[in-house]
């Protein structure tokens, strides 16, 4: 399936709260495939997230931006949904398998985990939960959806 939109993780997939700034490479990619892609800022709530992002300078980047108390397949649903397209046709971008990836797989998007930092050695807990591809660098995102829609 052609991959039509990209999904992002906020917190430790393009920012490092503990460095206080971008995850290396952030800007890069979000340039690159903000060109070919409509991407989607998918985040948490959390407070002063939202100036933050702002501060940062992605805004930009993002043809959506979606807070939320607790990720689900629902919300990436609801994003399918107002780009458009099918779930199966976006790809979510995530470090947390238990999280952003599982909702991603709840509403059949394609998920690829940037496996990086605190959480890189937190695996699926039971089965549909693993990714379709994992990353260690933010570069490699452009292939692997290449890979993806190609498949």
């Amino acid at each position: 399936m052609k991959i039509k939109a990209i999904v992002f993780d906020f917190n430790r997939t393009l920012y490092d709260p503990d460095a206080d700034s971008l995850v290396p490479g952030a800007l890069q990619a979000l340039e690159d495939l903000s060109r070919k892609y409509p991407l989607v800022l998918y985040s948490k709530k959390g407070e002063g997230r939202d100036e933050r992002i702002a501060e940062l300078g992605l805004p930009r980047f993002f043809k959506k931006m979606v807070a939320v108390e607790s990720k689900s397949g629902k919300d990436l649903e609801s994003v399918a949904r107002e780009l458009g397209i099918k779930p199966q046709e976006i790809v979510v971008v995530g470090d947390r398998v238990r999280s952003e990836l599982r909702a991603g797989r709840e509403a059949g998007c394609a998920t690829i985990w940037f496996r990086r930092g605190k959480f890189s050695q937190e695996g699926p807990e039971k089965p549909g939960e693993e990714p379709g591809c994992e990353i260690t660098g933010l570069a490699e995102i452009a292939g692997a959806v290449e890979k993806m829609s190609a498949a």
